[in-house]
C-alpha cells in the first residue's frame, strides 16, 4: 500500500469544516448552476500542527491501493480513512474514491506526496480531485489565517 500519497488529502479533510452542502441544480433551464467557491475551510494553525507532527505520524489511519487502467497510473483508491472519526463519514470522498490529483499535482510516487505535504504550510487552499462512481469531481478547502 502506498498511503504516503494519500495523507496531504486525508489530514485536510479531517482538518476542514465543511460548509452546508450545495443546492441542487434547478431545472429552469434559464439558470446555471455555478457550485461554491469552497466546499469548506480548514484553520491555518490546525493544519501546521498535523503537518508539524509529521507524515508518518499521520499515515497510521489511511489506507489506499494504486487504482491502474492497464499500466497507466491513475490515482490512489482510498480503502480506509481513519474509520473511528467521525469527522471523515460525512465527507463527499469516501473509501472506494480514487485521488487522482491534490492542488493540481500528481500523487503517484513518494517525492510528489512529500512535495503536497510541505505545500500546506504557505497553500492558501486545498483542492482534491478524485474519481467517484467513475466520474470526475473535486473538493476545494480554503486554508484561512
Amino acid at each position: 500500500m502506498r498511503a504516503f500519497a494519500f495523507a496531504p488529502i486525508a489530514l485536510c479533510l479531517a482538518c476542514g469544516s465543511a460548509a452546508s452542502a450545495p443546492e441542487a441544480p434547478r431545472s429552469v433551464q434559464s439558470e446555471v448552476y455555478v457550485p461554491p467557491a469552497t466546499n469548506g475551510e480548514i484553520e491555518r494553525s490546525t493544519l501546521s500542527y498535523v503537518v508539524d507532527r509529521g507524515l508518518a505520524n499521520f499515515l497510521r489511519g489511511v489506507r489506499v491501493q494504486p487504482h491502474l487502467n492497464g499500466d497507466e497510473f491513475v490515482g490512489h483508491r482510498i480503502v480506509s480513512m481513519y474509520p473511528d472519526d467521525p469527522r471523515f463519514t460525512a465527507l463527499p470522498i469516501q473509501p472506494g474514491d480514487t485521488v487522482t490529483r491534490v492542488n493540481g499535482q500528481s500523487i503517484e510516487r513518494p517525492e510528489q506526496a512529500y512535495e503536497v505535504w510541505s505545500g500546506l504550510r504557505v497553500s492558501s487552499e486545498l483542492v482534491i480531485d478524485y474519481l467517484s462512481g467513475g466520474q470526475a469531481h473535486q473538493l476545494r478547502f480554503a486554508i484561512v489565517d
